[in-house]
């Protein structure tokens, strides 16, 4: 009993220690996860100046300050690291580089890993994959980046759990990302998708999944369901987030669909701190 006592009590203290982290993180970057998608997007990223500032004020607490790439573009910003040691141990427990994640994409020994949380009826979701996601494949491509994508369910009015279940059961036949791709269409002009069954099906034929028979039985699996269900709340209890999208690279995290060269920016000086 007194076991089982003190174990309850543990699971209370990690929750909250959870909990903190989360706004510690949110509190780095100046945004709250709990934002909206469209709030999101109405922001600019912070001036260069500010973040400057910022990295500024965190040399002084710590004596190995991140060396900036000198090969950054003049004027255009990046997210800077996090320094808070409980931070940093939070974040690297996101990043798998499991080479056997359906999921993923690009090297698991790549120096950079961009872990997105995303939603299948996010429009800012849909901004970012058609805007950023293609030149990111290309430092894919050139083994910088490594790419893990995870579920974070914040449109259940819209069904998007079908779509991140389809998308799951796409990856078991080897379709993920075009799955993910057009999925992501559906989103164009700002729209919410409402996920059917149907069309869930008929994304998956768009995708070039072969064997529809197989992946109607798996998109209403167990296995699937309850892997998506406990990947978003996962999100939810240990990360604190309540919108989407959600990146962490490395030792960076940047909260909304930010223009590309930002997320390039903040990969390539995540490559140098990586040396």
């Amino acid at each position: 009993m007194l076991f089982m006592e003190t174990n309850k009590r543990l699971q209370l203290i990690l929750v909250a220690v959870a909990a903190v982290l989360a706004i510690i993180i949110a509190f780095y970057m100046g945004m709250h996860f709990g934002k909206s998608s469209a709030e999101m997007t109405s922001q600019k990223p912070p001036s260069t100046a500010a973040m400057t500032a910022e990295k500024t004020e965190m040399s002084a607490e710590s004596k190995d300050a991140p060396v900036a790439d000198p090969n950054l573009v003049a004027g255009q910003d990046y997210s800077p690291s996090q320094t808070d040691p409980e931070v940093l141990k939070l974040m690297a427990a996101e990043i798998h580089r499991d080479k056997d994640d359906l999921r993923s994409l690009g090297s698991p020994d790549a120096p950079v890993v961009l872990v997105s949380y995303e939603d299948f009826s996010c429009p800012m979701c849909g901004v970012f994959n058609t805007n950023t996601h293609p030149a990111l494949k290309k430092l894919v491509d050139e083994g910088k980046l490594r790419l893990e994508f995870r579920d974070m369910v914040i449109f259940p009015n819209y069904n998007s759990q079908l779509a991140h279940q389809g998308a799951r059961a796409a990856a078991q036949q080897g379709k993920f990302w075009e799955f993910v791709d057009k999925a992501f269409a559906q989103t164009a002009n700002g729209n919410h998708p409402n996920y059917t069954k149907e069309l869930v099906l008929d994304i998956a034929k768009q995708a070039g999944v072969e064997n529809l028979s197989a992946f109607e039985k798996a998109l209403e699996s167990d296995e699937i369901v309850q892997a998506v269900q406990a990947e978003t709340q996962h999100a939810r209890e240990k990360l604190g987030l309540t919108g989407t999208p959600f990146f962490i690279i490395n030792n960076a995290v940047v909260s909304g669909a930010y223009p590309t060269e930002y997320f390039i920016n903040t990969i390539n000086q995540q490559a140098v701190e990586a040396k």
